[in-house]
């Protein structure tokens, strides 16, 4: 990757840190309880390429759409 395309990617990292902190922690992998968005924005300007594409695996799995199934096997239920 460039260097100018690293950035992009660091200010789309800010970008999803200021509109969801909920993700934050998950995405860079911490045992804080809680990190605030300058906290976030700091990690992310430290981060190299390998931690980079960690972040963006992490990110891409947040983002998916998830169903869940409720099963209920009626032939183990009580008559």
């Amino acid at each position: 990757m460039s260097a100018d395309e690293v950035k992009r990617v660091k200010d789309i990292f800010k970008g999803v840190s200021r509109s969801s902190g909920a993700y934050r922690k998950r995405i860079m992998s911490v045992h804080e309880a809680y990190l605030t968005h300058e906290q976030f924005c700091d990690g992310v300007e430290r981060a190299g390429l390998e931690k980079l594409a960690k972040m963006l695996r992490i990110l891409g799995f947040l983002t998916q759409t998830k169903v869940y199934l409720i099963w209920k096997n009626i032939s183990l239920s009580a008559p």
